[in-house]
């Protein structure tokens, strides 16, 4: 008898318009090396929580984790680049290519008023 193995994928597909929002972010020279960009971003506890593409870290097989859920460190300081934002956190730089429909900007633009970012 077979044995029976349960997999668990985590990750999300993203809609034409956060696609193309990815793209036009991806073809842009930002000032830091970007370690990843990030749909459907929400702010969670000071840190941001989306799904992530064009990884800069790989596994073991060398796979980027495109389309799976990235909660990235604390933000330690938010900028614009053009018309992207650009999350700087402990580990690396995060550029926001869209927000989360109704809680994602909500939750960044409370994150800026509570005076926590420098």
């Amino acid at each position: 008898m077979p044995e029976v193995i349960e997999l668990q994928f985590h990750s999300k597909d993203v809609s034409d318009f956060q696609m193309s929002r990815l793209v036009r972010a991806s073809l842009r020279k930002y000032s830091v090396p970007i370690t990843a960009f990030i749909s459907d971003a929400m702010i969670v506890e000071d840190t941001c929580l989306g799904v992530s593409f064009d990884h800069s870290e790989q596994d073991d097989a060398y796979h980027r984790a495109d389309g799976s859920i990235l909660r990235t460190g604390k933000i330690q300081s938010a900028r614009k680049e053009g018309r992207f934002w650009l999350f700087e956190t402990q580990d690396g730089n995060y550029v926001i290519g869209s927000f989360m429909r109704d809680v994602g900007r909500r939750s960044f633009l409370d994150l800026l008023r509570s005076g926590e970012l420098f």
